[in-house]
């Protein structure tokens, strides 16, 4: 196959392309009296235009594959079959690495130019099942291959796919973890692929937590390619990577995020790390402001800042303008009258849906089946009216018995996961209706480790 020519990247936008929306639940507060507002930041890039384009930077990437012995089969033909697709869709320009790795590690292609891709499949042909699984010298090789290339690259990414558990070399997950981090502030990011129900999925999503990638898992082989396919559209479609949302607010007002994303704290005031941004897209996040009694005695309260700043593929700082959030104050009845926004309170049911499912696995590693049940009950009964939280909610309580423990666990932190820091349309409806004719990495999934769309179905990218 042909391997696709180079994209095109759409020029940075002006700043009035580029918007900071703060949106509280409710769109007052209860004067002179303590409380807590919910607030949700949506932060869009523009729309691409076609007369606004530039060639992009070239994109290097490492595969790094387990040919462990429980690979053997059908698991790693897919496995092949996924590199291939990254491959066939990868422009000559790009640079691309192959490690395969067992008990022994090896690079079967170093990095460098992608040309025709030929010497790549040749290479992926000759793949054979071997013995234990040295994940953390797959990775370390795939991520050493491109340390040369991440000042020049538009994306230097190691792409980790197993099906096991780290059990020869370094074994450790906070030390893994933390050397991903490492490799991540070097410019070389890491995304994690689990096959099956055996492999660690507290090390997987770590690993590319700390390096700043994307965590995906296929129940079974055949559910491997969408998850790659998704992968590599986000890569394609960056506008915006390295975002951070910066927030203030007056004395008095508290601000806690909602979302496990991670946060430096400044000075009392947190400096949160986004997913990076394609163009068209949104990242969002949901703040709890704790809030004086003094802080809501006048008219309008000014209780939140926002900023965020960011930068391209190709390396130019981006910068977001400021949002102010100022809220008038009312009477209790007034305020027990008003309405909440029905994107907040769709947003806060997700986010809380994910703390239920991390609760629901916690109660899977003591057994207790029958608090599972009633915590998923009773969590569908509350947000039924919200499509995907009742969806998740549905296909986990499906899963939840003993026969089911490992895959229940992984399904269960990966839709919690994504349930609280995926991106969005810009302008997403409630229901799940038209999730196909989305970016594949817009679509809200059922379930995380199984394949519901067809990824050769681009209509949405």
């Amino acid at each position: 196959m042909t391997p696709t020519p180079i994209q095109e990247n759409r020029m940075p936008a002006s700043s009035h392309e580029l918007k900071v929306i703060l949106t509280p639940l409710k769109p007052a507060l209860i004067a002179g009296v303590a409380q807590r507002l919910p607030v949700l930041v949506r932060v869009h890039s523009p729309d691409p235009e076609p007369g606004q384009i530039k060639a992009r930077k070239p994109h290097g990437l490492a595969l790094v594959i387990d040919r462990s012995g429980s690979m053997s089969g059908e698991p790693l033909r897919e496995a092949v079959r996924c590199a291939r697709h990254i491959v066939d869709r990868l422009a000559p320009a790009d640079a691309a690495a192959l490690v395969a790795f067992d008990d022994k590690v090896r690079t079967l292609v170093p990095a460098g130019p992608v040309g025709d891709g030929s010497h790549l499949r040749q290479a992926l042909g000759r793949i054979h099942e071997g013995g234990s699984t040295n994940l953390h010298g797959g990775w370390k090789k795939g991520a050493d291959s491109l340390a040369s290339l991440a000042a020049e690259a538009a994306i230097a990414r190691v792409i980790l796919l197993s099906d096991g558990n780290a059990n020869v070399g370094e074994i450790d997950p906070g030390h893994i973890a933390g050397q991903c981090a490492a490799a991540a502030q070097a410019g070389v990011t890491t995304s994690t692929y689990g096959l099956g129900r055996q492999f660690n999925e507290e090390l997987m999503v770590a690993m590319a937590k700390a390096g700043s990638g994307n965590h995906y898992y296929g129940d079974s082989a055949a559910d491997l390619l969408e998850p790659f396919a998704e992968e590599f559209d986000l890569i394609s479609s960056l506008f915006a990577r390295h975002l951070k949302l910066s927030l203030g607010a007056p004395e008095g007002v508290k601000i806690r995020l909602l979302n496990d994303y991670p946060v430096e704290e400044r000075e009392g005031f947190p400096l949160v790390r986004l997913p990076d941004l394609p163009w068209g897209a949104e990242a969002w996040a949901i703040v709890e402001l704790e809030i004086e009694a003094s802080a809501a005695g006048a008219d309008t309260a000014h209780v939140l800042q926002a900023g965020v700043t960011g930068m391209t593929p190709d390396g130019v700082p981006v910068a977001f303008p400021e949002a102010m959030l100022g809220v008038g104050t009312v009477s209790p009845a007034a305020w027990d009258a008003l309405l909440a926004d029905a994107l907040v309170a769709e947003r806060l049911a997700e986010i809380e849906t994910a703390r239920i499912l991390q609760q629901a696995r916690d109660a899977a590693d003591a057994g207790d089946w029958e608090a599972i049940q009633a915590l998923l009950a009773a969590a569908r009964a509350r947000f039924e009216r919200y499509p995907w939280a009742a969806e998740v909610l549905e296909q986990l309580a499906f899963l939840a018995n003993p026969e089911n423990l490992m895959r229940f666990k992984k399904e269960a932190l990966y839709s919690s996961n994504r349930l609280q820091s995926r991106l969005s349309a810009k302008e997403e409806l409630s229901g799940l209706s038209r999730e196909e004719a989305k970016a594949s990495f817009l679509r809200r999934k059922k379930l995380q480790g199984k394949a519901q769309f067809d990824p050769s179905d681009d209509r949405g990218s």
